[in-house]
């Protein structure tokens, strides 16, 4: 999504990027809209709650925790590390810090909405897009600061946990072999369904790992 070719590296943390992200909107964003975010807000780069996987049509890209769940009494918000574009973070967290200043009291509606509506957010309110005229004001905070320094992490590619299985082969060698966990080996020993005489002894540990 990003159109701009930024040339500065932006030095500091996710975390710093995102929170001097907040004072930049707060000022040519939500001010001039007549809204304030809250001074005490905290943005850090981190997995949803109701997270979801990538490419999935629920995927949670954003959330803002409301006062009343923080210890600090603070509102916290979290931008999924699944996403990477400057452009597409600084507008999920326009919509988070709309939760912020609402204290998540109006879900996508009442005050959420108008606000949304004031800044430059549009579409359906529970996934909204980034306006014409809100992008030109988050493209000059990204112009101003670099582009956010963080790489996309996949959560499609993690690696299926095997399922610990023995292999047991017959004991007179007649080549029939099967696979049973260690608590069915111990609680059901087999005999060979060939020889249906000779016993099927233990010969490894595998692991079966289901695509």
């Amino acid at each position: 999504m990003e159109t701009l070719q930024i040339e500065n590296k932006y030095l500091g943390s996710r975390e710093r990027y995102l929170m001097d992200s907040v004072k930049l909107m707060n000022d040519r964003v939500f001010k001039q809209s007549g809204y304030e975010v809250p001074k005490d807000v905290k943005v850090s780069c981190g997995f949803p709650a109701s997270g979801g996987r990538t490419g999935s049509k629920k995927m949670t890209v954003g959330t803002c925790h409301n006062r009343a769940s923080s210890k600090a009494e603070i509102n916290e918000i979290y931008i999924s590390p699944t996403q990477a574009d400057s452009l597409e973070v600084l507008g999920i967290l326009a919509h988070e810090l709309i939760h912020a200043i609402d204290d998540c009291e109006n879900g996508h509606k009442g005050l959420f909405r108008t606000i949304a509506v004031d800044i430059g957010l549009t579409g359906k309110m529970t996934a909204t897009t980034i306006g014409d005229k809100l992008k030109i004001k988050l493209q000059s905070i990204i112009a101003e600061l670099g582009k956010y320094p963080h790489a996309e992490v996949s959560t499609g590619n993690k690696k299926k946990q095997g399922t610990r299985m023995l292999k047991h082969v017959c004991e007179h060698d007649c080549g029939a072999s099967c696979y049973q966990s260690a608590k069915q080996s111990d609680e059901n020993p087999m005999l060979c369904s060939n020889c249906t005489t000779h016993a099927m002894e233990t010969e490894e540990l595998v692991y079966m790992v289901q695509a």
